[in-house]
This record gives C-alpha cells, structure tokens and sequence, in this order.
C-alpha cells in the first residue's frame, strides 16, 4: 500500500525542509548571479529560506502550542533548518558584507537590529540545542519565536522594498491561520 493512501505524507517533513533549504539557496545564489552587487543581492535574498522554514515552525507552535502535542509535530525539524538558513544570511550580511567587523555591523545596521540579529542568532541556537536535547525550554523557544516574528515582520513590512512586503504579508497571513486553526493542548 503506499503512503497516500495510508493518511501519510507522501513526503517526510524532514526532506520537505531539506528541498525548502536547498531551493531557497539556490534561488538566492542565482538571484545573486543577476544583480549589479551579487554579494549584496545574496545577503538580501537568503533572509527568505530563513523566513520560509522559520515562519513554518513558529505556525506549527502557534497552531500545537508549547506542549507535549507540539513535540508530535515535525517543528524541530523546521526549527533547525531554519536556524541553519539564518547562520547562512548571517554569513553572507555579516562576513561577506562586513567581513565580520562588529562595529561596521553595527554602524551600517544600526544598534537595534544588530543586537536583534546577534540575539536571535544566539537564542535560536540555543532553543534549537534544547529542543532537540528535550530540555523543558518552552518559555525559551517562546521568546525565540517572538523575536524571529517580530524581525521578519519589521523587516519585511516596515523596512521592506519591492516584493518583500508581500513575503511579510504571506508569512503574516499563514501565522494567523495557524492560530485559526489552533488545537486544543494535548497532554
């Protein structure tokens, strides 16, 4: 009998993020290869597989909650891939762009969002080490969802040009259906 048909994805979530990972990049890479400033264009562009498997995890905690039911669900997954897209943009805006110089990150982001991307990064990591590790973090990988939402939002809304504002929307969008369709907590 094959997957379908038994109430299974046809695919694992684990290699759906993979694909979402390696898509994004690779599109991000490309994108790179069209623009005036290819090392800029790859800085800006890999911010949207972070927000893709991020924003995915965080609508999973939304809709499962923080409990024992949020634990059946593939968010570790989305939450790790993620994290790993976000060091990758972070190499990109950071070392490439300032070739890892904190007080140039500094000076050209401003100290609000350098502190709020040094934060998140470090945080992220953290909640990624625990959630994985089962130490009962919840209130940690809370604040870390938080924090991404209110980066990628701020971002993307507020700050963004072009298309961006319409991948803040989507993302928006999709975290208010996950709290439409909340479940009751499972214990």
């Amino acid at each position: 009998m094959d997957r379908a048909a038994e109430g299974r994805p046809l695919l694992d979530s684990g290699v759906v993020a993979f694909l979402v990972f390696s898509v994004g990049f690779a599109a991000a890479m490309g994108a790179g290869l069209l623009a005036a400033d290819a090392d800029y264009a790859r800085a800006k562009y890999t911010i949207w597989p972070c927000a893709a498997l991020g924003g995915w995890a965080v609508a999973l905690m939304l809709r499962h909650g923080l409990g024992r039911s949020l634990d059946a669900t593939p968010w570790r997954i989305w939450w790790a891939w993620g994290l790993l897209a976000y060091a990758v943009h972070l190499w990109w805006g950071f070392g490439v762009i300032y070739a890892w110089d904190t007080a140039s990150v500094y000076a050209g982001q401003g100290a609000v969002v350098a502190t709020a991307n040094f934060a998140l990064f470090f945080l992220w990591a953290f909640s990624v080490v625990g959630a994985f590790a089962g130490w009962p973090l919840r209130w940690l990988h809370a604040g870390t969802a938080v924090l991404f939402g209110i980066a990628m939002l701020a971002a993307s809304i507020l700050f963004g040009r072009d298309i961006s504002p319409v991948g803040g929307g989507i993302l928006l969008t999709v975290w208010l259906v996950a709290l439409y369709l909340r479940q009751p907590e499972k214990e």
